[in-house]
């Protein structure tokens, strides 16, 4: 896993390219590696902005993850990328090279420290957190800040992210829609604990980002067998797909 360097002063804030100019790029990028490595690569591109190459060696291939700004990297960052997966750590420093170089496409995290905010106008997140840590974790994620997210800008999204684990942060940020009267509070407790079962399960070197710094949406056996156990899980996912274009709407 390779980790965005810190950066030294705030870089503009970057967005994915567009799916129609990303797709074929991203495909030839997977070809050049593919063909370095002389192995299949399944290539999913992101913006991270914590982690900005991962992978995984699987049978059939390798799966790569890797930040936008590597579609239009030089052959030898190319070759280093390919080395990097192979085993070559000295690769690393290629790498790092190449996104110093690019800061400005590397969004800033948000600065450690900087307290979460807990307390909602409906929901308590610190006592929610302490409820479900108590009942099904014993006790193991309670070093694991959780609190509401910056509340967006007022437009409606096509998708929505309600809550989601940053194994960097060590954060469980929920989305500020929740925090309404209409919403159930075993809705909350769902996306609260399904958020923490990501950080109690997460190991140091898990591939748990998502393009936004986030739990990655891949759920094993032994999460989905562990999540079963939150008594109303199937009550929270159809109130959430019945009221999801409300929280669009924000």
């Amino acid at each position: 896993m390779f980790d965005a360097p810190a950066p030294g002063r705030e870089p503009a804030r970057s967005r994915l390219p567009s799916r129609e100019d990303a797709l074929p790029r991203a495909a030839e990028l997977a070809r050049r590696v593919s063909a370095l490595l002389g192995r299949p690569v399944h290539l999913r591109l992101t913006d991270n902005r914590a982690t900005l190459v991962s992978f995984r060696r699987l049978p059939e291939g390798v799966r790569l993850r890797l930040h936008h700004l590597f579609l239009d990297a030089p052959d030898a960052v190319v070759r280093a990328l390919a080395l990097y997966v192979a085993g070559d750590t000295a690769a690393r420093e290629v790498l790092e090279a190449f996104s110093h170089a690019h800061h400005d496409q590397v969004r800033r995290e948000r600065r450690p420290g900087a307290p979460l905010r807990t307390r909602g106008r409906c929901f308590d997140l610190k006592a929610v957190h302490a409820r479900l840590d108590a009942a099904y974790f014993d006790g193991r994620v309670h070093a694991v800040e959780v609190g509401w997210a910056r509340r967006p800008g007022q437009r409606t999204r096509r998708t929505i992210h309600l809550g989601g684990y940053d194994a960097r942060l060590r954060e469980v940020r929920v989305h500020p829609a929740l925090d309404r009267p209409t919403v159930p509070a075993f809705v909350v407790d769902f996306i609260v604990f399904h958020a923490l079962l990501h950080a109690d399960l997460a190991g140091p070197d898990a591939d748990v980002h998502d393009d936004a710094g986030r739990c990655a949406a891949e759920h094993t056996p032994t999460f989905l067998a562990r999540e079963a156990a939150f008594p109303l899980r199937e009550a929270a996912w159809r109130w959430l797909l019945e009221n999801l274009s409300s929280l669009r709407r924000g």
